[in-house]
């Protein structure tokens, strides 16, 4: 279970600080919430429930500098896949996002951009649910390896741009 002060990622925001932990009455109960602080805005606090296994299993620890740069070795090697149908695409690539896989957000940038790629050889666009699912994977692994790695994050983007497209 994660503690006050620790730096980690809730899926559905990206990088936050847990500021707090509080007890909240609702009705006649008492819960323990985590008071989330995303480091991309300091002036925002999100409160969650301890109790909820669906929110606290978006509540994901960093990953060691060694393990992104494993990943980032892993791209050139990691397949990729299109699913055809628009609605399971999108609920697949939502899912994928909310778990937090880091490996498996990888591979769903990856995806996009190559088919994103193949649509542009014939003159077309993106989806834009793709473009949005790409998009908030992108954010959250840039949030989390440049933080971690402590670099810029434009470069790093660049960097795994031309990996991600090869």
């Amino acid at each position: 279970m994660p503690q006050v002060n620790d730096i980690i990622i809730y899926t559905t925001y990206g990088i936050c600080k847990i500021k707090d932990k509080i007890e909240i009455k609702l009705n006649d109960s008492v819960g323990e919430y985590f008071v989330l602080v995303p480091l991309t805005d300091s002036k925002a606090e999100l409160t969650i429930p301890t109790s909820n296994e669906l929110i606290m299993s978006r509540v994901l620890p960093l990953l060691s500098k060694d393990e992104i740069t494993t990943l980032i070795n892993e791209i050139p090697f990691i397949d990729t896949y299109w699913i055809d149908n628009d609605n399971q695409r999108k609920k697949e690539f939502s899912e994928i996002v909310k778990k937090g896989n880091r490996r498996e957000n990888l591979k769903l940038i990856k995806s996009i951009k190559n088919h994103q790629m193949s649509l542009k050889g014939k003159g077309r666009k993106l989806h834009a649910t793709d473009e949005a699912a790409m998009k908030d994977a992108l954010k959250l692994i840039l949030d989390e390896f440049s933080y971690v790695l402590d670099r810029d994050r434009l470069d790093l983007q660049n960097e795994l741009n031309t990996v991600l497209i090869k």
